[in-house]
């Protein structure tokens, strides 16, 4: 993937996957195409590291990593104090809240729903510093239920989009 001269997007992610290529590719698409500026889809650590002297905001890990050396990108960003949120985009499951523990990942979304709503939940989860000036911004802490809760509401609304609009 092609790194622009100057990030000029609201948004900008790093993709890490070493196992679902096609799907990463799909979603680095989908999010340049609505304006998201993806740094680069990286298939290890190391590929990674090349791209953390830009701004990333998320560092959106794609499926869980088979070669599990690659997670240290999480540990290796902040170290170096950068503000990158890790995001696991998996289909969610024991495995997945595992490895979000293990190599503390504090975003996760369940990756069968569609990518809009990917979309709407990177700006609900952007980091501070990228809120619009006309935002209020909440000082309230998400409890780990909750993600749960907005996983189930989010099924909910897409199968009633589904149900609803035949």
């Amino acid at each position: 993937m092609n790194m622009e001269a100057k990030n000029t997007s609201p948004l900008c992610v790093l993709i890490l996957s070493d196992r679902l290529l096609n799907y990463a590719q799909k979603l680095a698409d989908y999010l340049t195409s609505v304006g998201i500026q993806v740094a680069a889809l990286a298939t290890s650590k190391e590929q990674a590291l090349m791209f953390c002297d830009e701004r990333i905001d998320f560092l959106i890990i794609a499926g869980y990593l088979k070669n599990q050396i690659n997670y240290g990108i999480i540990k290796e960003c902040g170290s170096r104090g950068l503000p990158a949120v890790a995001v696991h985009w998996a289909m969610l499951d024991d495995l997945i809240s595992g490895y979000c523990r293990t190599y503390k990942i504090p975003l996760q979304f369940e990756r069968t729903l569609p990518m809009e709503e990917f979309v709407l939940f990177l700006w609900q989860n952007r980091p501070l510093h990228l809120a619009l000036p006309d935002e209020e911004v909440l000082d309230v802490q998400t409890k780990p239920d909750d993600k749960h809760l907005k996983i189930f509401i989010s099924k909910i609304i897409a199968f009633l989009r589904n149900f609803l609009f035949l």
